[in-house]
């Protein structure tokens, strides 16, 4: 039943003609569920009103309204908990008039959170009636409200690309778009008020109308060359306004590439500097210091650090704090980037009144403060200071007759002259900053040995993974997929282990070093070359219908469109059909903004590989992923197997997962099935394929014949 339900849904809103989403998922989810009443509402910062953004009544959208939350079941829901009446909705509410004026008796509601697991919308189910099937409703609600909070975030996304264009339009930088032929096609209002031009005047036209021709053809030359080069270009250019008036600006060029990574565009922006060359002294400060409170900036910053660690002599100690204003982003939000602006400035000046004139405190990133501190005593002197600091935020700032405290967190670090660099000095400080972070803010940590070993671990490990895929010292094993209804092993997962020193490493603390280091791409392709070597060993004796599958990172799929042959290569170097491997690849290389994916994706399809999508409902879940690249497995996540025996959501998001997989045409695997009863539970839901430990762990190669041939069911 809920299968033919998500199937009628996903069908509605496949062929709606509707352009708005919500409008159409209530429509589709009220028919399919005989809701009288569904809405989704937006709630405010601060959890008190709810605003519907589509509402519909007996089958047809309606005006949108706000109501206060307190004392409704929407409150329940709006603090991130599923709400749900089969009837007697007004009994359990007796102070929502709303629910009494609209005879309501049954609710169901469900939270739409955020990508940052923070409730900022919620769906809502009322019926006249007492409910029929509470689970069936709460299903469906689960399974669409990520897809429904994506298309919120898509809207809001559109919103703010609008307001970018608006920006760009008013912007007072001036900028020309040219076609691929050096025509230019766009300008905005700067362009003509700084060059008098209209649009109209130079529309079609080459952007050398506006030559001034002071600079000669090798600057052009240049110029050229790195555009084509690097695909950008930047500097200072001489032209020429319309009124014959020479003046000099600072150019930026940038290639536009289509998806078939040819020239598409040219973007030129450009400013008028001429009062700045007329005031190199203030030039010099706006590279030097920060142009929003006025304090030293990182450059700046960095040099001063650079010559204190060069020119310190014998016996003489100085010291780094690295902070950064805690909350600064929630501050932001609630607030706005004008009261966050004016934070920074009262915080800067508030750390400047506490240092000495010798010392330098700079803004070295968005909410982020340094202080040097020159030639100290004993490390008393630092405490003080320290001391001083965290004193002197305990105050309150006041901002536009708003009353606000903010803390920081503060990482120390001491440094004499056989000291790191100060790249070095920055990176242990702020790690001891991320340190006091992590302990609760409003804190202080110095660097410590343990920190240090916790860096060198890293490093140590990159050295030696990177020495193992040299060496070939690196293993795989392999872990039986079962067919359910089979009752057969036809897939085996493969998996990469490592043994550096007589101790096993975690693939849980190497891979995501190798991903970080740039050491993916080889791991992965040593387990593929790896895998398909001794599948081919395993059809040599006879196993013809077994397939392998082979795990990649998001971070090794190709860039390029000409490198997407690279793992089918290997396939067929190894005398194996594409037919043979299956790709697993986890949520984050369906989400939209990773270049490349769908056409590899396709390509491998077609060739023959079967695709997995690993990890199901742990990352950017969306149906309209799934329908934009098609997937052959989807693998339940083993995090909710572990507890579906005992978890009444977890058990009801299983079984959703799989109808759905159904109705979309996809296979099922359940990951870390360890149990009986877990495997009952699954296959009385229909699942295809098992996997985990009640069947078997990783098996190393030279097993795999023997557990072929003594598998029993």
């Amino acid at each position: 039943m809920v299968e033919e339900k998500v199937k009628s849904i996903i069908d509605s809103l496949s062929n709606s003609a509707s352009d708005n989403f919500t409008d159409t998922i209530c429509l589709s989810l009220a028919k399919a569920i005989k809701a009288d009443y569904v809405f989704i509402a937006k709630l405010n910062s601060e959890h008190t009103v709810a605003t519907t953004i589509s509402l519909t009544i007996d089958g047809v959208i309606n005006d949108n309204f706000s109501y206060d939350l307190q004392a409704t079941p929407c409150q329940d829901i709006s603090e991130g908990n599923v709400c749900c009446h089969t009837s007697h909705a007004q009994q359990a509410y007796p102070d929502d008039q709303l629910l009494i004026d609209m005879n309501i008796v049954g609710y169901v509601g469900v939270p739409l959170k955020n990508s940052k697991k923070e409730t900022d919308a919620i769906l809502v189910a009322l019926y006249r009636l007492p409910i029929e099937s509470e689970v069936e409703v709460v299903s469906l609600f689960m399974l669409f409200s990520g897809m429904i909070i994506k298309e919120i975030e898509k809207q809001e996304l559109i919103d703010e690309l609008r307001t970018r264009n608006k920006i760009i339009e008013e912007s007072s930088d001036a900028i020309i778009v040219c076609d691929k032929n050096y025509k230019i096609t766009s300008v905005n209002k700067a362009f003509s008020r700084i060059t008098g031009y209209s649009f109209r005047e130079v529309e079609g036209k080459n952007p050398n109308v506006l030559g001034a021709g002071l600079n000669d053809k090798y600057f052009f030359k240049q110029m050229w060359e790195d555009i084509i080069q690097n695909g950008a270009w930047s500097g200072e250019i001489w032209n020429k306004k319309k009124n014959g008036e020479i003046f000099p600006e600072y150019l930026s060029i940038n290639v536009i590439f289509d998806e078939h990574n040819n020239v598409a565009h040219y973007v030129a922006f450009f400013i008028d500097i001429t009062k700045q060359k007329q005031a190199e002294e203030k030039i010099y400060r706006q590279a030097h210091f920060d142009l929003l409170t006025g304090i030293a900036n990182r450059s700046f910053f960095m040099d001063k650090l650079s010559l204190a660690v060069h020119t310190l002599n014998d016996n003489e100690k100085s010291a780094l704090l690295f902070m950064d204003l805690d909350l600064f982003k929630e501050i932001n939000d609630v607030h706005g980037h004008n009261f966050g602006d004016e934070l920074l400035i009262k915080a800067s000046c508030r750390l400047q009144a506490l240092i000495k004139s010798t010392d330098i405190v700079a803004r070295v990133s968005g909410d982020g403060f340094a202080i040097l501190l020159n030639n100290v005593v004993s490390n008393e002197i630092i405490d003080n200071i320290i001391a001083r600091v965290f004193a002197g935020f305990r105050e309150p700032f006041v901002i536009h007759d708003t009353s606000i405290r903010c803390t920081l967190s503060m990482g120390v670090i001491s440094f004499s002259d056989d000291s790191d660099d100060a790249s070095t000095l920055i990176k242990k400080a702020e790690h001891a900053m991320c340190h006091a972070k992590d302990n609760g803010r409003n804190s202080f940590s110095y660097f410590t040995q343990n920190m240090q070993n916790k860096v060198h671990r890293q490093l140590f490990l990159k050295k030696a993974l990177s020495a193992a895929l040299t060496s070939n010292s690196l293993s795989v094993v392999f872990q039986p997929i079962v067919a359910i209804k089979e009752q057969k092993i036809n897939k085996f997962e493969a998996l990469v282990r490592w043994k550096n020193e007589g101790q096993w490493i975690s693939p849980e603390e190497f891979i995501p070093i190798a991903e970080e280091f740039s050491l993916i791409k080889p791991l992965g392709e040593f387990v593929l070359d790896e895998a398909c070597r001794q599948l081919k060993i395993l059809k040599s004796q006879g196993y013809n219908d077994i397939v392998f599958n082979v795990n990649r990172s998001v971070y090794e799929i190709p860039l390029n469109k000409s490198e997407n042959d690279q793992w089918l290569m290997v396939i067929k170097q190894h005398g194996l059909k594409p037919s043979d491997i299956c790709f697993e690849l986890t949520e984050s290389a369906l989400a939209p903004d990773k270049r490349n994916n769908e056409g590899l994706f396709n390509q491998l399809r077609i060739a023959g590989c079967t695709i997995a999508l690993d990890d199901f409902g742990t990352g950017y879940s969306s149906l309209s992923y799934l329908r934009r690249i098609p997937v052959d497995y989807i693998k339940i996540d083993q995090s909710f197997i572990r507890e579906m025996s005992t978890n009444k959501d977890d058990n009801i998001l299983v079984s959703t997962i799989i109808a759905m997989s159904k109705s979309l045409g996809k296979k099922v695997v359940a990951e870390g099935v360890e149990t009986k009863e877990q495997l009952q539970q699954l296959t009385e839901l229909g699942c295809d394929l098992i996997q985990g430990y009640y069947f078997s762990k990783p098996l190393a190669s030279e097993s795999l014949v023997s557990y072929l041939t003594d598998f029993k069911y």
